[in-house]
């Protein structure tokens, strides 16, 4: 007899040999069966890639039944839920990309307690090429885990979602396939980008200074917001961190135009990834100047505020030291401070609030290990021009 994964995997087969190529990543393998018609849903983004992804899980006592279901974030818009049978709530999570990055990869693992009958999932997105960590979903007895990457130079679009029910032992159980298709063929299929080599502007976007970016709003039309973000200063390394609201208070006062340049952001992200990728390098964030030389702990939370101070200092934003002085910002709330409370503090200028959050940000992530992924020390592209 044909077992049940066997025929799923069939059926995507099939898929793809009705298309010009497939796109669709295969099943990730989990253990899979069912005694009733298996139930099938696919959620995909319109345009773009997916952002994040929502998971929420129902637990009927009475039944011993675990129910997921899932809704994406494509961008900035999230999809409805993909409309699997549910009910009984018992947590609802969400995990988002970082800023501009995109879904590349997901892990699934599958857990089970066989007192009660409880099946467990837990997921795990890959960002952009970075593994991030497990959502966090109630999670016990695991049995498996599984995973699947869209192929290098193509971010992930739909997700399709299989659920069985076996009768004996009352498990329910989940497979998942991802879409993926090209970041080259998304940027062909919208507005197109500016040829940076013809404007005379570096591949790495992130090295641009305020003139730089300013070639490019030029070059998009934009040109008459260029002083406005020069005095802001907004360049390579902090155009990718701009929201919507930021955009109003550097004189895009039209929707569309906001709108439209959030998304030119997407892609000229898209485009330095696929084209970091293509050179076997891996993109940096803003970098933490070396602590030690500073005569700083590497515990931050133990910082005196003139600690504080000679962090900004070493990144170019002593300007600032009196401000953080007159607030008492010092280590113990340094990981708690918000670009809002910078605005309090009377920082006007965005690129500066960005600067520093993201600077805070990235220690944060250096001190409790998020970033510990295992690279075969490629070479860093870094936002000070080496």
């Amino acid at each position: 007899m044909v077992s049940v994964a066997t025929r799923l995997r069939a059926t995507a087969l099939a898929c793809c040999l009705v298309r010009a190529s497939c796109a669709w990543t295969g099943l990730l393998g989990l253990s899979f069966e069912s005694d009733t018609p298996v139930e099938a849903k696919s959620l995909h983004c319109p345009s773009g890639f997916i952002s994040g992804i929502r998971i929420r899980y129902g637990r009927t006592n009475q039944e011993d039944r675990d129910l997921y279901d899932f809704k994406l974030k494509c961008q900035n818009r999230w999809t409805s839920w993909s409309g699997l049978f549910f009910k009984s709530e018992v947590e609802d999570k969400t995990w988002e990309c970082p800023s501009k990055m995109y879904v590349t990869g997901m892990e699934v693992k599958r857990g089970r307690r066989e007192w009660g009958d409880k099946d467990t999932y837990d997921f795990k997105l890959q960002c952009s090429g970075v593994w991030q960590n497990f959502i966090g979903m109630k999670f016990g007895g695991e049995q498996e885990h599984a995973s699947s990457e869209c192929p290098s130079g193509e971010g992930s679009s739909g997700l399709k979602v299989f659920r069985g029910f076996v009768d004996w032992g009352d498990k329910d159980l989940y497979e998942f396939d991802l879409n993926c298709k090209s970041i080259s063929q998304n940027l062909a299929s919208i507005r197109g980008l500016p040829d940076l080599k013809m404007l005379g502007l570096p591949r790495n976007t992130l090295l641009w200074n305020g003139e730089q970016l300013g070639t490019w709003l030029e070059a998009l039309g934009l040109g008459q917001l260029a002083p406005s973000f020069m005095w802001h200063n907004v360049n390579g390394g902090t155009v990718f961190l701009l929201t919507e609201e930021h955009l109003r208070d550097l004189g895009f006062t039209l929707v569309g135009d906001r709108l439209y340049f959030i998304e030119l952001l997407t892609q000229l992200y898209d485009d330095i990834v696929q084209w970091s990728a293509s050179l076997g390098v891996q993109l940096a964030t803003h970098p933490v100047p070396p602590l030690r030389q500073l005569g700083l702990s590497l515990q931050p939370t133990s910082w005196t505020v003139k600690d504080v101070c000679k962090v900004l200092k070493a990144v170019g934003l002593g300007e600032y030291m009196e401000l953080f002085v007159e607030h008492r910002v010092q280590g113990d709330v340094l990981f708690n401070l918000t670009e809002e409370n910078l605005k309090e503090m009377g920082i006007e200028k965005v690129g500066d609030r960005l600067l520093i959050a993201d600077i805070v940000q990235t220690l944060y992530e250096q001190v409790t290990g998020w970033q510990q992924q295992q690279v075969s020390k490629p070479q860093l592209l870094q936002l000070s021009g080496a």
